[in-house]
């Protein structure tokens, strides 16, 4: 991480802060006139003006629970920003979200209100610390997690518009191998299949790149090993993981980045605000911003000390459609 970029996300930093005391006596002198909205609700935000390109969709996934996977994309979608990238991060885990907890916000609406036909998308749309649009999910929503064709059709009509604002598009899906996990994930750009070391973990990363294989879509797989105890703990990983996916499901899997582990990721989640604003010149922020370089396609170090090696960033193809245009096209013709 460079002295510039360092330095930006420090101003990040406490740019939130001072927006959090802010909206804090704000809403203390509103409740006193009874005219507020409810205390800690996020302010909304129009959608921005984006690019006219497509937006590039990386789908984070996990075979199980527990492996950090929603707190890597919210810090992702924070170093992306830091580096002048229009960022959508969208919450998917549709009936257990929680990346508006992760980020100290409370959405005034959610996508079960976009479903419900009772809002739209642009007045969910809440801004994140550090620039990035976020698309709350619902939490404690069942139905959500299996949305009728009705509401399928008026929630991917909504959603159509992201693939056109942004320059990153980061899905986070809920954990596990479910037909709509599956479905999301399939028509992404590229899928970061998340673990850590725990054996556990490894065979249930496994298991959601066969799902993902068994759909017969091309995709580029890549890995993150998250909670690492040393880059070395995390090259062995993936070397194991994708010599059995080389051998078994006839793909090659990237290795995205190796994220170590550190208490501070703990402790900024207690407080609510993402470790990237919380400790900006911790290991973990650099490792993290590594990985935005590699999604970026720009040079990074080899993890096994070798040259810096550029990774090219596979383009959406506009003849393909944005990432919800396939999305429909894959789930919706099934009437699934």
């Amino acid at each position: 991480m460079t002295v510039d970029q360092a330095t930006r996300l420090r101003e990040l930093a406490e740019h939130h802060e001072t927006s959090r005391k802010e909206r804090a006596t704000a809403e203390l002198g509103a409740r006193a006139k009874k005219t507020s909205p409810p205390v800690g609700s996020a302010p909304r935000t129009p959608a921005f003006e984006g690019p006219t390109r497509l937006a590039h969709a990386t789908a984070f996934v996990s075979g199980k629970g527990g492996v950090g996977k929603s707190n890597l994309a919210l810090n992702l979608a924070i170093a992306l920003g830091c580096r002048g990238r229009r960022v959508v991060l969208f919450d998917a885990d549709m009936g257990m979200a929680n990346l508006d907890v992760l980020c100290g916000l409370t959405p005034t609406g959610t996508l079960e209100d976009v479903v419900r036909g009772r809002t739209t998308l642009r007045e969910i749309l809440v801004q994140g610390p550090g620039g990035f649009q976020l698309v709350p999910g619902a939490s404690g929503v069942a139905s959500m997690a299996n949305i009728d064709g009705l509401g399928r059709r008026r929630l991917l009509k909504q959603l159509a518009m992201l693939d056109t604002v942004a320059d990153h598009l980061l899905i986070d899906m809920g954990a596990g191998i479910s037909s709509s996990v599956m479905s999301f994930a399939a028509a992404a750009d590229r899928v970061v299949v998340v673990t850590t070391p725990e054996p556990t973990s490894m065979t249930d990363a496994y298991g959601a790149m066969k799902a993902l294989v068994s759909r017969g879509r091309e995709m580029r797989l890549d890995l993150v090993v998250n909670m690492a105890h040393s880059d070395e703990e995390g090259l062995d990983v993936h070397k194991r993981i994708s010599r059995v996916a080389r051998k078994f499901l006839g793909v090659e899997l990237g290795l995205a980045g190796v994220i170590p582990h550190d208490m501070l990721v703990s402790q900024a989640v207690r407080v609510r605000r993402p470790v990237l604003l919380e400790s900006p010149h911790a290991p973990v922020t650099r490792a993290i911003d590594r990985l935005a370089r590699h999604l970026e396609g720009l040079p990074v170090d080899r993890f096994d000390g070798g040259s810096p090696k550029q990774v090219v960033a596979p383009p959406s193809d506009a003849k393909r459609g944005g990432f919800f245009q396939r999305l429909a096209g894959s789930i919706l013709s099934k009437g699934r």
